[in-house]
């Protein structure tokens, strides 16, 4: 008996595990909304995303949400379109896994953790300058390309997660169903898990708590492992 009840709560949880496995219903807005919360692959990176993004800069938090809703977008009519990626749940998983790593290690931002050299100023005096009002002559130019190279090379992997977020979703839609209506209410999904972690992320910071979101992390890591090498 003991054995049953083992066995059918690990196949409840392999189900609700992943949002790409075409047994939730899609036929309309209604269900394409409910699909980031039901998944617990697609929740965790989007709710992580958002957490991510509540101690970063505004300016970067703002492109990496709608960086990750556009080519989410994209990638859904992708898959509309019958096109297909035989690694796509690989892609999902390992998305898991680098959400869950970044949360964990902390949510530094990219500005502090840069080399910033002059005149004897090292870069733990770096955001101390920004908000004393230093102009930007006081950061080296060579400072400030290596923040944008990191920047891109943030937003680009973004991209291309939430592509093969998208994909998966677009591939699934069954002709029946209304497209457009089930992507629309994925959409409005995923970003309501992004500003419901970049809300959660920023009360966290102001009541002293971002241990919480290191926690979070950690579980999302072990989570995407276990998942991607199981």
């Amino acid at each position: 008996m003991k054995k049953s009840i083992v066995v059918a709560g690990l196949i409840a949880f392999s189900q609700a595990a992943s949002a790409h496995t075409g047994l939730l219903p899609t036929d309309g807005f209604s269900h394409g909304f409910q699909h980031p919360f039901l998944g617990l692959d697609h929740f965790l990176v989007m709710l992580g995303l958002g957490l991510w993004a509540s101690s970063h800069a505004c300016l970067l938090a703002k492109q990496a949400i709608g960086v990750f809703l556009s080519f989410m977008i994209v990638g859904a009519l992708f898959g509309l379109a019958g096109f297909g990626f035989a690694y796509v749940e690989t892609a999902i998983l390992f998305s898991l896994l680098l959400v869950g790593v970044a949360l964990s290690f902390g949510t530094t931002p990219i500005v502090s953790i840069v080399p910033t050299l002059r005149r004897g100023n090292s870069v733990r005096n770096a955001p101390a300058l920004r908000d004393a009002g230093a102009s930007d002559t006081a950061f080296p130019r060579r400072s400030v390309g290596t923040i944008n190279v990191c920047k891109a090379i943030i937003l680009t992997s973004i991209a291309a997660f939430a592509a093969m977020h998208g994909l998966a979703h677009g591939s699934e839609i069954p002709v029946a169903a209304s497209a457009y209506a089930y992507v629309a209410g994925i959409v409005l999904g995923t970003a309501v898990l992004h500003f419901s972690g970049l809300a959660l992320g920023l009360i966290a910071r102001r009541i002293n708590a971002t241990g919480l979101i290191r926690v979070y992390g950690t579980m999302t890591g072990v989570i995407g492992a276990w998942l991607l090498f199981a």
